[in-house]
């Protein structure tokens, strides 16, 4: 007589995290098992570390069952996650998300993502003179194409509110979801056991349990990644920190039109915090230069893109960085109270502030009375074979020292007019816009694809030291040579300084594109031949 079969086996709950390294990507995957474990069911958890970009990328994957009815056999439980066989996907970080939906992690008719939408740049974004952040959008759409559901928000704005870590918001998103067969009381648990960080922890679960579950009962996909952006948040924040616009001012930015007192209006009060009023008031002139420029060019329905991109680009580099802004930068109040809350200091803890300062020769006479910065210039080059050279000094600015130090750095604000570098910096804008009006003026609307790409030529004007040396050397040569491109027409002179800027943005030396830059120029150059004594 033959033996009864055993139960058929039951497939367990496959779960992968990816996170990176300080994000508490263990601790989630602590909290999963015991919670899981409390409740009878089996877990096995793996993690892989990793080395990336960004502090570490490491992938954690458990997999848990019930535990085996009498008769039927133990389940055999994976070490690693396998494409098309994961049910669960909890990304720390939006890219980890694309990361993991690049290796097949993800599938539409099985997983359920969990995710933040905020990002942490990578090295290669970070080193793009222009705005080389992939977009977020295409990532949020790829989720939720290849995904069952999702559950997608800024969960490291939950964390920041509760001074958290953001494990606890992504096992809060996770218990709402319901993706896990654990009850909100059994995650609580496994926290308060944990014993570290508690209170914090559990209110960070709270509002992300909250936001999952309305989520999921109202068939969201999750949030628009740009909902919450701390780059737009400073941005806003330090417009805000800007004096009020006198009353001519307001007046003359509502009489321009509407496409560029969009911009006009944000770069008046940065120009006007920059500097003063009357700076603010230069800016709208050269705004309302080129937007007559434009009229006259576009006929009766000129479209306004150039004087738009003008008034964007016109603003940062009226508002350029010398050792007065850095100065005023770092002297702000908001900036301290950041890096407490940075820190997590609380209201009796001492937190002290050390910047390290090491500026130039050079940047030292681009502050000074044009007459002696330019005498400074020529005795530096003159004499010292490295003008960057320089022990530097550290400051301890929480002090009142160093306070006091960069208050009085600060306090040269007035007498920014008068400085070298002002004075050139003026002669170069006024160069510009004198291409621009001419492009306008004298082509009409067939040279407007070529007066926009002139108009946003000052991004080439990034940095400071040798970066912005170079990015200045490709915007004047970009000027001055653009009348070289006539045998290809307006248009195709357009296409060449487009493709001629991005190309210098791209490059981390900022080095316009040549015949021979590239594999074939690095193999041809020649190698010095160094010889060395082992003896």
């Amino acid at each position: 007589m033959n033996a009864a079969s055993p139960s058929p086996r039951r497939e367990p709950l496959t779960v992968l995290i990816a996170a990176l390294g300080g994000q508490g990507g263990g601790v989630l995957t602590d909290w999963i098992g015991h919670a899981a474990r409390a409740r009878g069911l089996i877990v096995q958890a793996t993690s892989t570390p990793g080395v990336s970009q960004r502090t570490g990328a490491t992938t954690y994957y458990l997999e848990i069952a019930a535990s085996p009815e009498p008769g039927a056999l133990p389940p055999v439980l994976g070490l690693t996650p396998l494409p098309g066989r994961v049910d669960v996907l909890v990304c720390a970080e939006l890219l980890e998300a694309a990361r993991m939906l690049e290796r097949g992690m993800c599938t539409p008719s099985r997983t359920t993502v969990v995710a933040s939408t905020h990002r942490v740049y990578t090295t290669r974004e970070k080193m793009s003179g222009g705005d080389g952040r992939f977009d977020s959008g295409r990532i949020i759409d790829a989720v939720r194409t290849l995904s069952r559901r999702a559950a997608l928000f800024d969960m490291e704005a939950v964390r920041s509110r509760h001074r958290a870590a953001i494990s606890a918001v992504l096992f809060g998103a996770l218990a709402g979801s319901g993706a896990l067969p654990l009850t909100r009381a059994a995650c609580e648990d496994a926290i308060r056991d944990a014993g570290k960080g508690v209170a914090a922890s559990l209110a960070a679960f709270a509002e992300a349990f909250d936001r999952a579950t309305r989520s999921e009962a109202a068939g969201a996909g999750g949030e628009h990644p740009g909902a919450s952006s701390p780059i737009m948040d400073r941005n806003l924040r330090q417009v805000a920190e800007a004096p009020s616009l006198a009353p001519a001012l307001a007046v003359r930015i509502a009489a321009l039109p509407e496409r560029v007192a969009e911009f006009a209006r944000s770069g008046a009060a940065q120009v006007a915090a920059y500097q003063d009023i009357g700076y603010a008031a230069r800016y709208l002139d050269r705004v309302e230069r080129i937007v007559r420029a434009e009229a006259i060019a576009g006929g009766s329905a000129p479209l306004h893109d150039v004087a738009r991109e003008m008034a964007r680009f016109l603003a940062l580099w009226m508002c350029y960085d010398d050792v007065i802004r850095v100065a005023s930068l770092k002297f702000r109040a908001s900036r301290f109270a950041r890096i407490r809350g940075e820190v997590r200091a609380g209201e009796a803890d001492i937190v002290r502030v050390y910047d390290f300062f090491k500026p130039s020769a050079f940047e030292i006479a681009a502050i000074l009375p044009r007459r002696l910065g330019e005498w400074l210039e020529r005795r530096v080059l003159a004499m010292a074979p490295l003008p960057h050279a320089g022990k530097g000094v550290t400051l301890q600015t929480s002090s009142v020292s160093g306070a006091l130090a960069l208050r009085l750095a600060a306090g040269l604000r007035p007498l920014r007019p008068h400085s070298l570098r002002f004075g050139r910096e003026q002669e170069e804008i006024e160069k510009w816009l004198a291409v621009l009006e001419q492009v306008l003026v004298v082509h009409g609307k067939a040279g407007s694809p070529l007066a926009l790409e002139l108009a946003r030529l000052p991004r080439l004007l990034k940095g400071y030291g040798d970066t912005h040396a170079a990015g200045r050397e490709n915007f004047q040569r970009l000027v001055s040579a653009y009348r070289g491109c006539g045998d290809v027409g307006l248009a195709g002179a357009a296409e060449v300084l487009r493709a001629t800027a991005l190309a210098s943005l791209n490059d981390p030396a900022c080095r316009p594109p040549g015949p021979r830059h590239g594999v074939d120029d690095v193999a041809t150059r020649p190698q010095p031949v160094v010889w060395v004594d082992r003896r």
